[in-house]
């Protein structure tokens, strides 16, 4: 055991070096864990920004003289009006203008006869912030309606809850941390990605870029069985996986402490203790990516077609998070004995708040490791193949 301890820890630290001074190597793997989380919160930032209609909005508005109650009312709700004259279809296409508001001249008479009395919001709704700005005018126009119509009725002696029917009364059981949890359940994908991103580098240069450089075959003929070689370039590769889900996980726990999503009605934290069940989680499918893209590496005939397979084996995580996403596939215990879909729902669990299942965790872990100890076994047979050494 010792003698097997002694020939991988050999071929660890010289892999280990190797990766370390190809810098271009390293930003590849460690690269996306740090601009991922980045991109994705800073995304959901601007989202809560064009949501957050708090601030006062400044509204174009033609005939303002023709609802003076109406103009005083919304003036009470942090909203000022500047008058407005041009083609409010003309400006808003050509961004001169955001929101106009368009009070016809026979608004006054229609009011006060009690019928009907149109008012026209012009706006571009595929801008979210734009359309935030009109949901919120709307509904205070809304609110004014409402409020008018109700004094109507009681003039008339009728209780103004007589024109309501049907009442629906909602009672949301949904908790903050499972509504965070849909922020955070976005993040998914690029959480078990960073395991696929950050071995490939590694994987693809120990098998593939050593035998182009022909330094596989003399390393062959040192006395270390294919074990000891094996394992050491696996765990070599296995670790800069580690580091990447690492550095994903705590820098999306730290960039969601630098940003409030209160408009968006949600505010995800990553507390430490989801962060460190996170980490466990993404242990196992660290181990499964190193063997993964190994094996495709070793197969491969070039340096570039390594690349190419472990790119496509990068896609993966995808595959497992996209169509949960969808609503495409409910959530079900058997995916705990399907690695990454085992994976993503014990995640999704974690991340709504829920804990984590212990026992999801051994069955997830244990069909994963097997399936890792398989291609793993592969991989030690395989290594002094013809095929592997000499690229043919």
């Amino acid at each position: 055991m010792s003698r097997i301890f002694t020939g991988t820890s050999i071929i660890f630290r010289k892999e280990i070096k190797d990766s370390l001074h190809d810098r271009r190597a390293m930003l590849t793997a460690l690269l996306p864990a740090l601009l991922l989380p980045l991109l994705m919160t800073t995304m959901f930032s601007t989202m809560a920004a064009t949501r957050d209609t708090s601030d006062e909005l400044d509204i174009q508005v033609v005939g303002r003289e023709n609802a003076p109650d109406l103009i005083q009312y919304l003036s009470t709700q942090d909203i000022t009006f500047v008058d407005y004259e041009g083609n409010a279809k003309q400006d808003i296409h050509a961004g001169e203008v955001d929101l106009v508001l368009e009070i016809p001249e026979d608004f006054e008479e229609r009011f006060s006869s009690a019928k009907p009395a149109d008012i026209y919001l012009h706006s571009d709704t595929s801008i979210e912030k734009f359309d935030a700005a009109a949901d919120r005018l709307d509904f205070l126009i809304q609110s004014y309606s409402s409020s008018i119509g109700s004094m109507r009725l009681l003039v008339r002696g009728i209780n103004p809850a007589i024109a309501s029917a049907v009442v629906v009364r909602d009672r949301d059981y949904s908790t903050d941390a499972s509504r965070a949890g849909q922020i955070l359940s976005a993040m998914q994908m690029f959480v078990l990605m960073a395991a696929f991103f950050g071995s490939a580098p590694s994987a693809i240069d120990t098998t593939a870029g050593e035998r182009e450089r022909n330094s596989l075959e003399p390393l062959l003929v040192h006395p270390l069985s294919s074990l000891q070689i094996m394992l050491g370039k696996y765990l070599s590769v296995a670790s800069f996986g580690f580091l990447a889900s690492l550095v994903t996980v705590l820098v999306t726990g730290a960039a969601l402490d630098s940003v409030s999503l209160s408009s968006l009605g949600v505010d995800p934290k990553l507390s430490l203790s989801m962060q460190l069940n996170a980490i466990l989680i993404l242990s196992s499918i660290v181990l499964l990516a190193a063997a993964l893209q190994m094996l495709m590496s070793l197969f491969s005939k070039t340096f570039k077609e390594a690349q190419s397979y472990t790119g496509l084996i990068t896609m993966l995580p995808m595959l497992a998070v996209l169509p949960s996403l969808l609503g495409a596939v409910e959530d079900a215990d058997w995916m705990l004995t399907i690695p990454l879909l085992g994976q993503r729902l014990l995640l999704d669990q974690v991340l709504r708040g829920d804990g984590l299942s212990v026992a999801g965790l051994l069955l997830n872990t244990g069909t994963t490791l097997l399936l890792t100890a398989a291609i793993f076994i592969v991989l030690v047979r395989i290594l002094r193949s013809e095929r592997v050494v000499y690229g043919g």
